[in-house]
This record gives structure tokens, C-alpha cells and sequence, in this order.
């Protein structure tokens, strides 16, 4: 049962950074952004190809990230900015429009067929007692620490980061204490696909990458973001480590079924009982 925990963490930690993108776009500019996959599956398949090259593993991970941010910025740029204030109708038709046209150009680039993705960790486990532990599974729960560790410092101590929490908090404050809402807007875009390109880094090593292999992990993302708060940053984490560790430990012990149906259940038992999430407050405003 440990071992599963641990590997639930660490799954879970994954399902939390791509769910920390999605809140943190949609907390940004109130888009549900139903592309993230795809945009997370784009990202891998470009360091996938800059690995064929024959890069350098961590520079090709440094030029995926590039990639990303700049994919961030354009998607936002070009596409969703004229959205934010649009009926929700029309920012999801067209955030599922930009799912399958990345699905196609996915399939015209690198076609149908599956590939393996190198890990940066090692795969020789180590024992502590009856626990057998690798570094594939060590690994992503300690950049998911980091990561995180990183974020948090990035919106408490820099000018930017508070600019841009402040954005997320309240648009029409930020606008009149003199703050670019809408450079804020676009960098909300940029570190949520750069969050999202390191997840997929994570994800592929674990299974095979394909053209279809974010669409299963989008499902326990949602989940996850829904779980911890579709507004709280660090609800999306915790809510993704709970998220990974529940459906390991189903899959295991009563259904390998039920594990796929765990994202969700619990989606509509938090949509039930606690639509804010478990770590969302709602709103209050004074009138």
C-alpha cells in the first residue's frame, strides 16, 4: 500500500501541474480552456523532435520550454483575447475548435503511430524495507516540490508575480492602480503552457506518447482542478496528489474499471456537495 501511495503522489502530482495551468488560465480571464491537452501534447511532440535531432536532453527540454512560452503567448494573442468578456458558449465552442485542429496538425506532423519518450530519471529501483522506489517515481513528485516552491515565490516576492495576482484578483483594480491587464492576461497564457509543457515532459516517459495521450490525463486534470477549486492555484496540486493517490489505490484494491471512472465521480460528488471546491472560497462582494 505504500508503494501505491508513493506512485499516487507522484501520478497525482503530474494531474495537479496540468490542472494548475487550466485554473490558472481560467482564474486569469474566466476561459475554461479545453485545448490544454492538446497544447500539452503539441510541447512534448516538439522535444520529442528536437530530441531526434540529436539535442542534448536538457536542452532540448530548455528549447521545449521556449517553445512553449512562446505557443502560450500566441494561442492568447492571436485567438483568446478577443474572447475574454465573450458568453461561455462561445469561448468553449472555440477552445474545442482549437482541440481538434491541434489533434490534426498533431497527426499531419508526427502521425498516428505511438512513440517512447526518455525519462531523465533512472528506472533502477532501491528498497527501503518491503518498499521497492525508483527515481521515475521519486522524480516528479521532487520538480512538482520545486515547481511549486518556485511559483509561490514568483507571485509573493516579485513585482510581476503580484502585478499578475493582483490581475487574477480583481481585473478592475489592477486596472486602475495603473497594472497592463491584458500583459498579465498574456503572461497568465505563457506560464500556464510552459507549467503544462513540463507536465508533459513528466507524462511521456510514464506512457507512450501519441497523439491521443493527453486526452485521457485532461479528464483527471479537470478533476483535480474541480476537486481542490476551479479558482484555488494550490487547491489544483493538492486536489491532483488526492485525485492520483484515490485512483490508484481503487485501481488496486476493488477495479481497474472504476479507476478510469474515478475523474468522474468525484467531479460529480464535489459538484454536489461542494461546488467551490475544497480549497475555494466563494466570492463575496459588498454591494
Amino acid at each position: 500500500m505504500v508503494q501505491m501511495i508513493i506512485s499516487g503522489i507522484a501520478l497525482g502530482a503530474i494531474y495537479g501541474l496540468v490542472a494548475l495551468g487550466i485554473v490558472l488560465v481560467h482564474k486569469a480571464t474566466g476561459i475554461l480552456n479545453f485545448a490544454h491537452g492538446e497544447m500539452v501534447m503539441i510541447t512534448t511532440f516538439v522535444a520529442l523532435s528536437l530530441l531526434g535531432f540529436g539535442l542534448p536532453y536538457w536542452l532540448a527540454v530548455i528549447l521545449t520550454l521556449v517553445f512553449a512560452a512562446i505557443f502560450g503567448f500566441s494561442v492568447e494573442t492571436v485567438l483568446v483575447r478577443k474572447l475574454i468578456g465573450a458568453p461561455l458558449l462561445s469561448t468553449a465552442l472555440v477552445c474545442l475548435g482549437l482541440f481538434l485542429i491541434l489533434g490534426d496538425v498533431a497527426v499531419w506532423i508526427w502521425g498516428k503511430d505511438a512513440h517512447m519518450f526518455p525519462s531523465p530519471f533512472s528506472d533502477k529501483p532501491f528498497s527501503f524495507g518491503q518498499v521497492s522506489l525508483s527515481p521515475a517515481d521519486l522524480g516528479p513528485i521532487v520538480v512538482c516540490i520545486l515547481l511549486s516552491i518556485g511559483l509561490y515565490l514568483f507571485f509573493k516576492l516579485t513585482k510581476v508575480g503580484i502585478a499578475m495576482q493582483a490581475t487574477i484578483d480583481n481585473q478592475t483594480a489592477a486596472k486602475l492602480m495603473g497594472i497592463p491587464v491584458k500583459r498579465m492576461f498574456a503572461l497568465s497564457w505563457v506560464l500556464a503552457t510552459v507549467v503544462a509543457a513540463i507536465a508533459g515532459l513528466l507524462i511521456a516517459p510514464i506512457i507512450f506518447l501519441h497523439f491521443t495521450f493527453m486526452q485521457s490525463i485532461l479528464h483527471f486534470a479537470f478533476a483535480a482542478a474541480v476537486l481542490g477549486g476551479i479558482n484555488s492555484l494550490s487547491g489544483a496540486m493538492i486536489g491532483g496528489v488526492i485525485l492520483g493517490v484515490i485512483t490508484n489505490l481503487v485501481g488496486i484494491y476493488l477495479s481497474s474499471e472504476l479507476k478510469e471512472a474515478m475523474p468522474f465521480l468525484i467531479m460529480l460528488l464535489i459538484l454536489i456537495c461542494k461546488p467551490q471546491g475544497l480549497f475555494s472560497r466563494e466570492a463575496e462582494k459588498k454591494v
